[in-house]
């Protein structure tokens, strides 16, 4: 084995290990931040945000947190060590979660239609559930997505009103206004939630989009990496006796 091979060699498994640690300290810190959440219900009572909004956030950090710091680990163990069998399995995850996230935006795209109208009957169901109080998930849902996007209804305010023309008569829900302790639908906000989510996703589609490009590129960059690293091993273990 030639001296530029080595030094190629030697160049790749300092790149995999700077991108792995670069994820190990970044799963880290979202790992952590799911535990303090999930710790501190109790003391974010003035988050404009609910208790389950917030206990349900703080479940997906800790498992996006967990799923991103183990592989950032082994990517950053097998380059360190330059463990064939770690190499490998760290390629195999990131090949899964690769394939899994190509086969779920082909699923969404295939089927957005579907899946907006799902999406609206769920909005719309849980309306008639918080009217009715027998859902705290969706009062608490609702009132979230009211207060932090300042949204009212599906499509605008009078949405309530069709929902219960008793209960919501003169007023809706008070999370439909800036100031709550004073809530009609002269001062609730215009906009409805769904129209306001489409509208953002609409708006930012091209940033999403680079956002999602830009981590499968990160993840084929580190599959190629851990590929062409395992090989250089396995080459050089051919020249030279080499033990992990």
């Amino acid at each position: 084995m030639n001296s530029l091979q080595v030094c190629c060699g030697e160049f790749i498994r300092i790149i995999l290990f700077v991108l792995n640690f670069i994820f190990w300290a970044a799963g880290g810190v979202i790992l952590g931040v799911g535990i303090y959440v999930k710790v501190s219900l109790n003391d974010l009572k003035n988050v404009e945000v609910s208790h389950d909004t917030l206990n349900t956030s703080a479940l997906f950090l800790i498992t996006l947190g967990c799923v991103v710091f183990l592989v950032g680990l082994l990517g950053c163990c097998g380059s360190l060590t330059q463990n064939r069998c770690m190499l490998l399995l760290y390629f195999t995850l990131v090949t899964l979660i690769f394939l899994a996230e190509i086969g779920l935006a082909i699923a969404v795209y295939a089927n957005k239609d579907q899946v907006t109208e799902s999406l609206e009957d769920q909005f719309k169901t849980c309306m008639e559930q918080y009217a009715n109080s027998t859902e705290s998930v969706c009062v608490d849902t609702i009132d979230s997505l009211q207060t932090v996007l300042q949204c009212c209804g599906e499509d605008n305010a009078t949405d309530w009103k069709a929902i219960n023309n008793t209960l919501y008569a003169t007023s809706p829900p008070s999370s439909c206004c800036k100031d709550q302790g004073n809530c009609n639908y002269d001062n609730a906000y215009k906009e409805g939630c769904f129209t306001t989510i489409n509208d953002f996703v609409n708006s930012n589609s091209k940033y999403i989009g680079f956002g999602v490009l830009g981590v499968a590129v990160i993840e084929l960059l580190g599959m190629s990496l851990a590929c062409y690293l395992r090989t250089y091993i396995m080459k050089r273990e051919d020249y030279e006796p080499y033990t992990v």
